[in-house]
């Protein structure tokens, strides 16, 4: 066994396996090591070289400081360890741990060793954050992958929320939802992208553990993203006194041809549904879901897909029961508690 320093803590690393940050040229070895352990896991996970490659661009980390490798002699990665965290919050101050060892590494201690490195590396980022809000240390793992959630247990991890992702079949029935007078619901429209991203994030202060998107995330993850649909998101506006409108709900969607491929589906996702919080409880929400899926069905797609939080105060996961929506795969945030607000 070897030691390895950090500003924070002593960690024992198992011999055998160097260790560095992560560089852009590993995307593709890191790529190939989600590949593997899904065909294990089966997790649902289509991981794409794409995907990889932007976590280099990520305004949110620097993969020269939150970033670190675990390789074998001959230059495999057995384990990956990446911490990301939003300088700026509504809610917490948090980082968020990205941990994965293949399976062919698993129960020599590698796992443990880079969860504490990523603990380590997110105290460190978050001393840097203002004290007037709590800071968190989180980490997503599926519920029933239960050798990782005994190691966060182990290591003082809470779960703290859960979120399902949910599906709908686009053959049943897809109701026309009545708007409110003086609501219209429109086509996406790029000249009002930034409109749309401050709706998302006034939308979404509310919502547990919500940070801003910032431009440069929006280019990266949204609007600039391969898999963004500007032909089937849809926009919902208020007329207003003078002839003015404002935009007041998105529905912001993806389609993943190599999801869907390698799923064996035809889906949609509704990336986010946001709507301001004083035009809530009209049905704009419901409307613009129901004109979305519309939309998915027009272009051939079979089943719709978003994620919620199961505990979401607008009453979100409700409206998708209600239209028919049902669980496939449920996550489950764990949390540890670096420092309460002051």
């Amino acid at each position: 066994m070897t030691t390895r320093k950090t500003k924070s803590s002593s960690i024992r690393w198992p011999e055998g396996y160097t260790y560095r940050p992560a560089e852009r040229s590993d995307a593709e070895a890191i790529h190939r090591l989600l590949i593997e352990i899904e065909a294990v896991d089966q997790r649902q996970w289509v991981d794409t070289l794409d995907e990889r490659l932007r976590d280099f661009d990520d305004p949110e980390t620097n993969p020269e400081t939150d970033s670190f490798l675990a390789l074998t002699p001959e230059g495999q990665v057995a384990g990956l360890a990446w911490v990301f965290s939003n300088p700026e919050a509504d809610h917490d101050y948090s980082a968020y741990l990205w941990g994965e060892v293949h399976h062919a590494h698993r129960d020599r201690g590698l796992g443990s060793a880079l969860l504490q490195w990523m603990e380590a590396r997110g105290r460190e980022i978050l001393a840097t954050r203002p004290s007037n809000l709590p800071h968190y240390l989180k980490h997503g793992c599926l519920d029933r992958l239960n050798d990782r959630i005994k190691l966060l247990e182990l290591h003082g991890f809470t779960a703290a929320r859960s979120f399902y992702q949910m599906r709908r079949d686009l053959n049943l029935p897809i109701p026309t939802w009545p708007l409110p007078d003086g609501i219209q619901i429109t086509f996406w429209l790029r000249e009002h992208e930034s409109e749309a991203r401050q709706v998302l994030n006034l939308a979404f202060r509310d919502h547990w553990g919500a940070a801003p998107v910032s431009e440069d995330a929006w280019r990266l993850f949204f609007g600039g993203h391969p898999d963004f649909r500007t032909d089937l998101c849809r926009m919902a506006w208020a007329n207003l006194p003078g002839g003015k409108q404002l935009l007041v709900g998105i529905s912001l969607v993806r389609v993943s041809e190599a999801e869907n491929q390698a799923l064996n589906l035809k889906e949609g996702w509704v990336a986010d549904l946001a709507v301001l919080r004083e035009w809530r409880r009209q049905g704009i929400a419901t409307a613009l879901l129901c004109e979305t899926m519309q939309g998915f069905k027009a272009a051939g797609l079979e089943t719709a897909g978003l994620g919620v939080d199961t505990e979401n105060l607008t009453g979100a996961l409700r409206i998708y029961e209600r239209l028919g929506f049902y669980p496939v795969s449920r996550r489950v945030t764990f949390l540890k508690t670096v420092q309460e607000a002051k």
